[in-house]
């Protein structure tokens, strides 16, 4: 059975699928993910750095070793928002060509929001749904109800730009939770109709790690849905607030998210309560899922590293 990968160059990670095809399903064979703060590694210029690239290169070589260890027959490269808005973007994909062969698309906001709604596609069938990809500086709302792809929602913030903007120290205070909050909530009001939803969808490597907390502090068994309730998420939030609690959990669980996660947990909290919600639930399934599947149904096309 053909085996492929995704490799997904972000500005906080590169992360890593391997999966293969079966009937209409992409099924998951491996994921990783590698952290990097990618961001401080670009100059005022808007530009990534010679050490930005360089360290780049070295983390893709390694995720396209992994592939080929894992007999993956073709790699992708895709670039949710490491390339957007930078302005050496064409001197980056030709570096990381050279040196790994590897090809990189760019996403646009509503692209990468389309390709998370065709990995989540399943969950149209819940009552009001709405999907949410909170990631470094981007986040994206999809709206069942509106699934073209001109429909997508992608605004302007994620969770390493709110921390660059409002946070001092390694975790935000009260002041500046309200600050982050004011600012979400000023933006939803600006740019996202407000609509009364019930359930939500959760994508992406920071809501994964915030259900890790979740799944821990309440003890709750691996096996099963990802499942959360907006009231016990309220109130982990307050632990992730209280400096002499929030440590020990974070490291416990997700030591490499430990400057984003509770800039993660404030933002979601505000897309919750400003479309009502109540019901949570955390999908294993993201941009690269969604891809692979646009991918092997002809609506995108790319060219792959050939491993074999």
């Amino acid at each position: 059975m053909k085996k492929y990968a995704v490799i997904d160059f972000s500005r906080t990670s590169l992360s890593l699928l391997v999966a293969t095809k079966e009937m209409s399903r992409i099924e998951i064979v491996f994921k990783t993910y590698r952290p990097i703060l990618i961001g401080d590694m670009v100059n005022k210029k808007e530009k990534i750095t010679e050490k930005g690239i360089l360290k780049i290169i070295s983390e893709a070589k390694e995720l396209i070793e992994s592939a080929e260890s894992l007999a993956a027959d073709e790699v992708y490269g895709i670039s949710t928002t490491l390339l957007r808005s930078i302005q050496n973007e064409d001197e980056v994909k030709d570096r990381i060509y050279n040196e790994t062969g590897l090809n990189i698309i760019s996403l646009s906001g509503k692209e990468e929001a389309y390709a998370a709604l065709q990995a989540n596609e399943n969950y149209k069938m819940l009552e009001k749904a709405v999907l949410f990809d909170i990631g470094g500086t981007s986040t994206e709302i999809c709206d069942y109800s509106h699934p073209n792809e001109s429909d997508m929602i992608s605004l302007d913030f994620g969770t390493s730009t709110i921390r660059n903007a409002f946070v001092k120290d390694v975790y935000p205070t009260k002041e500046e939770e309200d600050e982050i909050k004011e600012f979400v909530k000023g933006i939803l009001k600006e740019q996202v109709e407000k609509k009364e939803r019930e359930n939500a969808i959760l994508s992406g490597s920071n809501m994964n790690a915030l259900y890790k907390i979740y799944q821990d502090y309440y003890d709750i068994p691996t096996s099963g849905e990802k499942l959360m309730q907006y009231k016990k998420l309220k109130k982990l939030i307050k632990v992730l607030m209280d400096e002499k609690r929030r440590s020990s959990l974070i490291i416990k669980n997700v030591p490499e998210k430990i400057h984003l996660i509770v800039p993660s947990a404030i933002c979601l909290k505000v897309l919750l309560k400003y479309y009502g919600i109540s019901n949570i639930t955390v999908s294993s399934y993201g941009v690269k899922e969604g891809f692979l599947k646009l991918l092997l149904k002809g609506e995108i096309e790319a060219t792959p590293l050939s491993i074999k």
